[in-house]
């Protein structure tokens, strides 16, 4: 649970910085205005998290998944969440409560998101 609330946390919010008007390239995996809720089923294993200029890397197996029926399992604490999609943010649901996340990537390997809480950019990094 710990660590779902950590995550719901670093993805919490987005921001005007991640919002603009200009159309990305599908090509690098950037999304360009609604990412595939197909694109994320599946399991994404933990690489990183940038917060605050500190990284934190993972190397043990630990991941995340998003399953069909809008639900997400975290291994590292055994618990689980309710998520969904609209345009390129995923909203995750932890006891209730809603936390946003940008899509900053997607591709068939790779998934990065972001949040801006207080001026405080957070990234997680994830690979199958």
């Amino acid at each position: 649970m710990k660590k779902l609330l950590l995550i719901a946390l670093l993805l919490i919010g987005s921001s005007a910085a991640f919002t603009g008007c200009s159309k990305k390239n599908d090509d690098d995996g950037s999304p360009s205005g609604s990412v595939s809720k197909s694109k994320l089923i599946g399991k994404w294993l933990y690489v990183k998290f940038v917060e605050d200029g500190d990284t934190e890397t993972f190397n043990n197996g630990e991941y995340f998944q998003f399953n069909e029926d809008g639900t997400a399992y975290d291994s590292m604490d055994d618990d689980n969440a309710q998520w969904s999609v609209a345009g390129n943010k995923i909203t995750f649901v932890v006891d209730g409560d809603p936390h946003v996340a940008t899509v900053e990537k997607l591709t068939g390997s790779e998934l990065v998101m972001s949040t801006n809480d207080d001026g405080e950019t957070s990234t997680a990094y994830f690979k199958r």
